[in-house]
Order: C-alpha cells, then sequence, then structure tokens
C-alpha cells in the first residue's frame, strides 16, 4: 500500500492528503454560514433577594440570609493573622462562585471570595483597615446554574 502511495505523483499525494481536511472544513464553513442569521437563544439568570433572618451581627456570629431552599450563614473566625479580618460563608446549597464588596462612603471596595479545599464553606479575608471608617453595607452575590442570589446588609462588624 505505501509502495503504491509513493508511485504516484507529488500533485496527487497532495490531493489524498488534503480532500478529506477540505471536505470537513468545507461542511464547517457551510454550517457556520447557513445559521448566521438564526435568533441566539438568550440565557436568562433569574435573581434572587437574600433576605436576613433576625438581626446581622457579624461582631458576634450572628448573620444568617435565605431564599426558599437556599440558606447562608456567615461567621466571623479568627484569621490567624494580626490586622486581618475573615468571614467564612456556608451555603446550604452548592454554589459555583460567590463576590462579596463593603461599601464605604458610596465607594465599593471589592473581596476576594475563595473556596476552601472541601469547596462547602468559602471564605474572605480583608485588612481590617477597611472596617475604619465603618462600612455602610455589606454586598455578596452568590452564584449557581442559572440564578444569582444577592443581597445588601448593613454592615455591623
Amino acid at each position: 500500500m505505501l509502495r503504491w502511495f509513493f508511485g504516484l505523483s507529488l500533485h496527487m499525494r497532495i490531493a489524498i492528503i488534503l480532500a478529506p481536511l477540505l471536505s470537513i472544513g468545507g461542511y464547517g464553513m457551510m454550517d457556520l454560514w447557513m445559521n448566521k442569521d438564526a435568533p441566539k437563544k438568550e440565557n436568562h439568570v433569574a435573581m434572587q433577594q437574600l433576605l436576613v433572618e433576625g438581626q446581622c451581627l457579624l461582631a458576634t456570629n450572628q448573620c444568617k440570609l435565605k431564599h426558599d431552599a437556599m440558606q447562608v450563614s456567615m461567621t466571623r473566625v479568627d484569621a490567624g493573622k494580626t490586622g486581618v479580618v475573615r468571614l467564612e460563608i456556608t451555603p446550604s446549597v452548592h454554589i459555583r462562585g460567590a463576590q462579596m464588596a463593603l461599601v464605604q462612603a458610596g465607594v465599593e471596595h471589592q473581596v476576594v471570595v475563595e473556596p476552601m479545599k472541601n469547596g462547602e464553606v468559602w471564605f474572605a479575608e480583608f485588612p481590617e483597615s477597611l472596617l475604619n471608617p465603618s462600612p455602610s453595607a455589606l454586598r455578596i452575590a452568590l452564584a449557581q446554574f442559572g440564578r444569582v442570589s444577592f443581597a445588601e446588609i448593613p454592615a455591623q462588624f
């Protein structure tokens, strides 16, 4: 078989190698050309507001948020470093990501929220200097597939 292939002229060998690639590429390009005017399906994301159960006092570790089946508890724990505040966020359902911000005089300070190794508890660490002057609000958003749960609560550290 190889003897037959190498016995062909250079142009025939190139044509045999390129023909399948060109036919697959042509099929893909035709698909793109035919579907260019098709309407795009919009992905709607449900926005759910988390409501505070009772008072949200992070200084005494009493902050619970709830919406339907989703419950979130936030606690302030020892960071192990001086000058650092650590908040642990424990949702009752699996989340894909989280964002948090502290609002001071109308200016938002983003706080990085990361999952722990088990993925069930998330934590946020930020410098204690962000608490002086006291922030007016704490904003949090938790992302799941197809929905985002959010809350803005008075910050009481």
